[in-house]
């Protein structure tokens, strides 16, 4: 177990996994609780902003993962979160062994992207016209790095009954399981059979900031945000480790400069940071669903990159997130293509018998996701990060 990716605590008993500790609370209807690097994070002021800056957080980050590992792998969606950690590498001349892209490359033959549909149902056209992009400009720029394609749509036909379900972790949906299965990679196994401590880097996630009752401006860090599928192959490597870039308890303060950073920029009274403000959850007036919640945090990650993200965003097609976190629609590539399919009629039935498996009491509404844990932390009063002249209502 990877105590650094947090775990789940039902009665005395610890689960590594969400799941695993759902089913088991689920025999006497018990609580289930979450513990993420509590003892480091509880320690810092968050209301102290660090002196460094954003990149030289990012720079240090990834020297820290480069002197703990043999074998540095870093996943890369052609997002904005992603990016960013690839070339916090790459930019200081910090060596990353292998950047890995996963897409269904081999599912794709009849799918059109687009650059005019920004819904999440057209997810899949990042694929086509952000990320393989990203890594022909990398391989470019950087020749020596080794670039890989991990075509998981074979693995993904290639499903067993609910195995699919528990390789998922937090998103249960169709390419979940497939897309950070890296069976195929038999490099990375012999690397890993011959004992060499191997980082699998994920660029996971942004800063959910929130106004708070009081006035008070906070950051939240879910499970939601942090789960990643685990592990990448079939047969466990205790030397293969999922790496968090962004959240990590290694260097907590980057969080803390991550939301004093964005705190200010986001009221500026520009129409880009107003318009992201307008998108930021706020408890005092909390939007009235969980889908209304997950719309505006869509559309507020995608307008906060370039504060973020200062040395490294760029211009990209990007689709909304998903509002499901159970079937999600940026699979709709996958339900509109091969609905006829052994594989989906399998997907299909594994979820309803799974759906009906799980007691209410541990979903959101209406059932789309398993309810989130979350760690809260106030950063200061609202009027701490508005500017002087800034005197519109928040």
């Amino acid at each position: 177990m990877s105590v650094k990716l947090g775990h789940y605590k039902v009665g005395d008993r610890i689960f590594e996994d969400k799941l695993d500790a759902i089913l088991h609370a689920g025999l006497d209807k018990k609580d289930v609780e979450w513990y993420f690097n509590n003892d480091v994070f509880d320690k810092i002021d968050w209301t102290v902003e660090p002196d460094l800056g954003l990149d030289e957080f990012y720079k240090i980050r990834a020297q820290q993962i480069r002197d703990e590992y043999d074998y540095v792998i870093v996943l890369c969606s052609g997002g904005g979160d992603s990016t960013n950690v690839a070339y916090s590498f790459l930019r200081n001349n910090i060596k990353v062994d292998e950047i890995i892209a996963s897409a269904p490359i081999s599912g794709l033959n009849r799918y059109k992207a687009t650059n005019q549909d920004i819904s999440a149902g057209n997810t899949m056209s990042e694929t086509m016209l952000a990320q393989l992009p990203l890594m022909g400009q990398i391989h470019s720029e950087f020749p020596d790095v080794k670039i890989t394609i991990n075509d998981y749509f074979d693995s993904l036909l290639n499903y067993s009954t609910d195995n699919w379900i528990f390789r998922s972790g937090e998103w249960i949906h169709p390419t979940s399981a497939s897309r950070y299965d890296l069976e195929k990679q038999t490099h990375i196994k012999d690397l890993a059979e011959a004992g060499k401590k191997i980082a699998i880097v994920y660029g996971i996630d942004k800063p959910l900031l929130f106004y708070d009752v009081g006035d008070q401006l906070g950051i939240i860090i879910s499970d939601l945000a942090v789960n990643v599928q685990r592990p990448p192959f079939q047969n466990k490597y205790s030397n293969v480790e999922n790496v968090l870039f962004y959240y990590s308890p290694d260097l907590p303060l980057l969080q803390v400069k991550q939301a004093h950073t964005l705190a200010k920029w986001i009221h500026m009274p520009d129409a880009q940071n107003s318009f992201a403000r307008s998108k930021l959850l706020d408890k005092r007036n909390p939007p009235k669903t969980f889908i209304e919640f997950r719309v505006n945090h869509s559309t507020y990650e995608r307008a906060i990159i370039p504060c973020l993200y200062p040395s490294t965003h760029r211009k990209v097609f990007q689709g909304h997130k998903p509002t499901r976190m159970f079937l999600g629609e940026h699979d709709d590539w996958f339900y509109s293509l091969y609905y006829q399919t052994d594989v989906y009629q399998l997907i299909e039935s594994d979820f309803r018998n799974f759906i009906k498996a799980i007691d209410p009491k541990y979903l959101n509404y209406p059932r789309t996701g398993f309810k989130t844990h979350q760690l809260i932390y106030h950063i200061g009063p609202i009027s701490k990060f508005k500017p002087i002249s800034f005197d519109t209502k928040i």
